[in-house]
């Protein structure tokens, strides 16, 4: 089974459960949600894609802005 989330479509402060907070993209300016900042590669994810395999669930997002490291 494959799902889409969109996350553009959210209101900005909108709380997705195990995302975060729905926040303004400082890149686009489109609504999404922010990976860790402590990440590697850090981003505001616009649309992502969960795929239910046998062993779990594989997260990827399809759609997302590529944050300045700091």
């Amino acid at each position: 089974m494959i799902s889409i989330d969109d996350f553009t479509n959210l209101p900005e402060g909108a709380v997705v459960l195990l995302e975060g907070t729905v926040v303004r993209c400082p890149v686009c300016g489109r609504t999404g949600v922010m990976t860790g900042s402590d990440d590697a590669n850090p981003c505001c994810i616009h649309r992502e894609q969960s795929t239910m395999l046998g062993d779990g669930m594989l997260t990827e997002p399809t759609e997302a802005c590529p944050l300045p490291h700091h």
